[in-house]
């Protein structure tokens, strides 16, 4: 980790995500949870939140309130979100998408 270097890719409103540029590993913090993984991982994550839809997939929790279950590439890590907070994401997640695009050209 002493050789990285942290690209900031999108803050906004409790979510900031951010790449090292030297050994490619994402980290995502949203509220108070923060994952890393590496661009494989990533990619498969932003592709599969952009595919669920809050009203098809949600169950009533325990505490009476609906909340998404959603995945993530290690079987120990699972978000469960509001619908509110849940669409929150799937934003800030296509926005990154669009932002690492644009750095992308930019490089080339």
């Amino acid at each position: 980790m002493g050789t990285c270097k942290t690209e900031v890719i999108l803050m906004r409103e409790g979510f900031i995500l951010t790449r090292c540029e030297h050994c490619d590993k994402y980290s995502l913090l949203y509220n108070q949870i923060m994952i890393q993984m590496n661009a494989l991982d990533f990619e498969a994550f932003t592709q599969y939140v952009s595919y669920i839809e809050f009203e098809l997939h949600y169950f009533p929790f325990f505490d009476g309130i609906d909340r998404v279950l959603l995945e993530t590439f290690d079987p120990s890590i699972q978000f469960t979100l509001k619908e509110e907070e849940f669409y929150r994401l799937k934003g800030f997640l296509e926005e990154a998408k669009i932002q690492l695009a644009i750095s992308s050209l930019l490089k080339q």
